[in-house]
């Protein structure tokens, strides 16, 4: 009977070991934080490698303008064609309703970011794992400038090691330039259909007066056709364009630089 009694006290006081559990789940805890650890590291790396061979980026390109070459048949060139309909402007003959249009509907944290945007980032990997791959894009205004600067921006051209090479020149660009000098790059260096290049000659080109004089209808249309500018050229697309100015319209009034009513 004794003997009954000590092995049911035994059973009673063999109770499971939460040590156990807890030390199983900081393996698995201590597992994922060095998986992390490493593929950080990998990363790192990795960019460093890509980084290492990019391209250098000059004031020259940055300012330069596109221009396609004709040869003859003996290679030499006869025409270049393209690069002509381009008329560079100052910082201070560009509209501040353009810079805030340029702003609001491409890159809205473009004065707090340092070339890219973690934030930015984030929210395209979001919405291109729910509306798939390249539903929407991650670069900021810098990027996009080292892109028609340096790069190709054809989508097959969009490769990780283009990726991390557009954004080691980025913070280096951010780093020589100020804001507002790579917003003028930019504004200069945009196509804008119909073979025109550059805020300046657009203006010329579609209102016939100098970017200076653009209302805030006529900023809004240009700022927002450099994204896709066949689709929103207002001559052959008069509808989409109109469309897109009023979602850049939209997006000022929601970035505080323009009133609901100035919208309207």
């Amino acid at each position: 009977m004794t003997s009954d009694n000590e092995e049911m006290s035994r059973v009673a006081n063999k109770k499971p070991k939460k040590g156990g559990k807890m030390k199983l789940w900081k393996k698995i805890l201590l597992s994922l934080i060095g998986i992390g650890v490493l593929v950080l590291l990998a990363g790192i790396g990795l960019f460093a490698y890509y980084a290492s061979s990019a391209p250098n980026l000059t004031e020259k390109e940055l300012n330069g303008s596109f221009s396609t070459k004709l040869l003859d048949s003996k290679g030499n060139v006869f025409k270049e064609i393209g690069g002509e309909n381009r008329e560079i402007v100052d910082g201070d003959q560009i509209p501040q309703s353009l810079k805030d249009a340029v702003i609001s509907i491409e890159d809205r944290r473009f004065y707090k970011h340092i070339g890219i945007d973690p934030i930015r980032i984030g929210g395209a990997v979001l919405a291109n794992f729910k509306g798939g791959f390249a539903s929407q894009g991650g670069s900021t205004l810098t990027q996009q400038l080292v892109k028609l600067s340096v790069f190709s921006t054809k989508s097959s051209d969009q490769t990780l090691k283009r990726k991390a090479q557009e954004a080691w020149l980025s913070l280096k660009l951010e780093r020589k330039y100020s804001k507002e000098q790579i917003l003028d790059f930019y504004v200069n260096k945009v196509y804008l259909a119909n073979n025109v290049y550059g805020v300046g000659k657009a203006s010329q080109y579609y209102f016939g007066k100098p970017l200076n004089e653009i209302s805030l209808s006529q900023a809004a249309l240009l700022a927002g056709m450099p994204q896709a500018p066949n689709s929103y050229n207002p001559y052959t697309n008069p509808d989409e364009a109109l469309a897109r100015r009023n979602m850049v319209l939209d997006a000022m009034a929601s970035n505080n630089k323009i009133t609901t009513a100035e919208r309207d």
